[in-house]
């Protein structure tokens, strides 16, 4: 299971998908009484801002008038940490040196400085943290280094955001970020958590390798490799389910009326466009007409 959730971890930094979706990333949502196409862009959280033009999605996203992502990405980031602070503490008795062992401390220690997101951090910094929290900073270090060209300043789904309200465009999240904070800290038990920190950083070319893997594929706009690699061998289904099932099914019952206030960009993690459950084909069993837009 802790090999598993690892692989899940990854997977969740990337959000991809497929199933019946065609292997393209930008969708164009019209019929159902619209007045104006909407459209539907799947990210890749790691991703470099330059794959927007190369997937065609500038065009589309100049004409919206509201911009659509997971979270609001544009809020007071003082008060974002606030929210977030609660979720990623750890209890007093499951700090990280209390959930991991000294042998494997000495050992993670020195490779969370390969992966830190900043020059002289050290694993010690973070002993009140769930491991979680630590691994998500290593992963994205991972990232970087299998994503040319990404830059975490520059995150694809915050720039679609901040650039969007610049221009005056009305940003709608679609939940908060205290209920992404619930499932990626809350979901799963501290002691999984560890073993896949573990893991992580003491064979971290076990993760660079499905890391490189998964971002090839995005490039390639292949969501059906991209599925595969993320869900081969799946046993911790409850996880995924919250991750990507329960959402979408929240998500789906709160578009149609953003759709109908005006041309919109929805900006998501890949995963949820596809798959009998996922975004696209639930906007199609709606009334929709869904086009993928090949670039």
């Amino acid at each position: 299971m802790k090999k598993n959730f690892l692989k899940v971890m990854l997977t969740g930094m990337v959000i991809v998908s497929a199933g019946t979706v065609s292997g393209q990333v930008l969708y164009k949502i019209e019929g159902n009484g619209l007045k104006s196409p909407s459209y539907v862009f799947g990210t890749h959280h790691v991703a470099p801002l330059s794959v927007a033009e190369q997937f065609g999605a500038i065009e589309p996203f100049n004409a919206a008038t509201q911009i659509v992502g997971e979270i609001d990405m544009t809020q007071d980031q003082m008060a974002l940490a606030m929210a977030l602070q609660p979720h990623m503490m750890a209890p007093a008795d499951s700090t990280l040196s209390k959930v991991i062992s000294p042998e494997d401390m000495e050992v993670i220690s020195v490779g969370f400085k390969k992966w830190a997101p900043m020059p002289g951090m050290e694993l010690s910094m973070f002993e009140g943290m769930k491991p979680m929290v630590v691994s998500s900073m290593a992963v994205v270090g991972m990232c970087a280094e299998a994503m040319p060209g990404f830059d975490p300043q520059a995150q694809l789904d915050s720039w679609f955001q901040t650039t969007g309200k610049a221009a005056g465009k009305t940003i709608i999240p679609l939940e908060t970020a205290e209920q992404q904070a619930v499932l990626l800290y809350d979901f799963t038990p501290i002691s999984v958590q560890a073993e896949a920190l573990v893991d992580l950083l003491k064979e971290p070319e076990n993760a660079m390798e499905q890391t490189k893997a998964l971002s090839d594929a995005y490039v390639k706009q292949d969501l059906k490799a991209m599925y595969d690699l993320s869900m081969k061998d799946e046993s911790h289904p409850e996880f995924m389910e919250a991750m990507l099932d329960r959402r979408n099914t929240d998500w789906l019952s709160k578009l149609p009326a953003i759709f109908e206030q005006g041309p919109t960009f929805v900006a998501v993690g890949a995963l949820h466009l596809a798959g009998d459950k996922g975004v696209i084909e639930g906007l199609r069993k709606a009334g929709y007409t869904v086009t993928p837009i090949e670039k």
